[in-house]
């Protein structure tokens, strides 16, 4: 779907860690874990930040947000055993096919 060069390492980089601090927000309990998060944040804005000067950024936002969204769901779901209902799955396939469609139409 994506081609495997430079300016998409970011965006890349920047939806795992993405996922990594929404999963922080959700286990932190002491004050180092917050510190871990911050920085996660400060070093996942900075791939946001390289990866906009080389893709459209609404491009790049569409995708971080829809990893982000759809990541969390996830994560709920595998992680901590939450109950996801059909309609929540219908709309992280419209998150899915919204992004993709972003992204042909960037081509």
């Amino acid at each position: 779907m994506f081609s495997a060069n430079k300016e998409w390492a970011f965006v890349v980089l920047t939806c795992f860690l993405e996922l990594c601090w929404i999963l922080g927000f959700s286990i932190a309990t002491e004050y180092w874990h917050w510190i871990i998060i911050i920085s996660l944040i400060l070093i996942d804005f900075t791939f946001l930040t390289n990866a906009c000067k080389t893709i459209p950024t609404g491009t790049v936002y569409a995708i971080f947000s829809g990893v982000g969204a759809i990541g969390a769901t996830f994560i709920d779901m595998f992680l901590f055993n939450r109950e996801i209902k059909v309609i929540q799955i219908f709309f992280v396939a419209l998150i899915i096919i919204g992004v993709v469609q972003l992204k042909r139409t960037d081509s």
